[in-house]
């Protein structure tokens, strides 16, 4: 997915979930209702939160240049005499 595309899915999440949370004070759904709506909003929190994340990888790696960066590490060397 592309930048656009991640933050259209991000916005899109967050209204969701912000009607989500108006409609679960709405006295007229039963209980079984909400309990399906307070499902559906985890998933969508999920999918929200994996959103993020990708944005975030993707903005570090266009900062940083290259999306594949290795660490290497001192290796713990011992010489024998």
């Amino acid at each position: 997915m592309t930048e656009p595309e991640i933050q259209n899915h991000i916005a899109t999440l967050q209204r969701w979930l912000a009607g989500a949370w108006r409609r679960l004070g709405d006295p007229s759904l039963t209980l079984f209702d909400k309990r399906e709506l307070r499902n559906q909003m985890k998933q969508a929190d999920a999918a929200l939160r994996r959103c993020l994340a990708l944005s975030i990888e993707l903005k570090s790696a266009r900062k940083d240049g290259t999306a594949d960066i290795r660490a290497f590490a001192r290796p713990d060397l011992r010489f024998l005499a």
